[in-house]
């Protein structure tokens, strides 16, 4: 407890919180987006290690109301070879995570993140092969930036919007695949030795202003075109790449 109130005193920590409360809202309107705007934000303050074990703690039990809510829109046949190219990259990620240098991954998290939003926003679309080795592929380049980067969703996302599908399938494909391979994440991270007590109470701090955001996110959905729900989704993205580029700590007195 004693531990948790010194967290809760600093600064940054507070800022975390309410950045996570409104990643929240995001989070439960469009399915995904967690890790694209706590990952940069979070990772400037603590750095990227801190950040994605934060990360990981938070989203574990929040984003089980969504799985369920969502259960009868997903897509199976989509997501199987998606997350089973997942858990075969991911460890390539994780060894970066560990080995890597923290500022050159903080650029590698918010450029990622701006190809990404910049390509979705595009109206580009996606007229090729849609096979099991296709979708194997995209789950083997989210599982490096998930576990390298906590950017699990961009190269998934850019596979499954560049199509026909209806937001609610999309949407409810990114809960799914987002909290399989977190489950994974979280195993690789436990064999890494990367959980510390600071990660973790940081992590449960966040849970509650986390849970409220999703749940106030979810109810915004149920009322959304497909139009509304990329422009609302991918500005907010934006905003959190631009805002978390290493440059602009000096301007953001981080």
């Amino acid at each position: 407890m004693e531990l948790a109130l010194t967290y809760l005193s600093q600064t940054p920590m507070q800022i975390v919180i309410a950045i996570v409360f409104i990643t929240g809202i995001v989070r439960g309107f469009a399915g995904f987006g967690s890790g694209m705007i706590i990952g940069p934000s979070t990772a400037s303050f603590f750095g990227p290690q801190m950040a994605l074990i934060m990360i990981t703690v938070m989203d574990a039990i929040p984003t089980l109301t969504l799985v369920w809510s969502a259960r009868r829109d997903v897509n199976w046949k989509e997501i199987i070879p998606v997350v089973i190219g997942y858990a075969v990259l991911a460890p390539l990620g994780i060894w970066l995570l560990v080995t890597g240098d923290a500022t050159a991954l903080r650029w590698f998290i918010s450029i990622s993140i701006l190809m990404a939003v910049a390509i979705l926003w595009s109206g580009w679309k996606y007229t090729g092969s849609r096979s099991n080795a296709v979708s194997f592929s995209f789950g083997g380049l989210g599982g490096f930036m998930g576990a390298a980067a906590a950017l699990p969703g961009p190269a998934v996302l850019v596979y499954w919007l560049a199509s026909a599908a209806k937001a609610v399938t999309v949407r409810a494909n990114m809960i799914y695949y987002l909290f399989l391979t977190d489950l994974i994440v979280i195993v690789g991270y436990i064999f890494a030795d990367l959980y510390t007590i600071e990660g973790i109470v940081r992590g449960l701090l966040c849970v509650p202003g986390y849970f409220i955001g999703i749940q106030i996110g979810a109810r915004f959905f149920s009322g959304a075109s497909d139009a509304t729900y990329r422009r609302v989704a991918f500005l907010m993205i934006l905003l959190a790449a631009i805002t978390s580029l290493p440059m602009l700590d000096s301007v953001l007195s981080r």
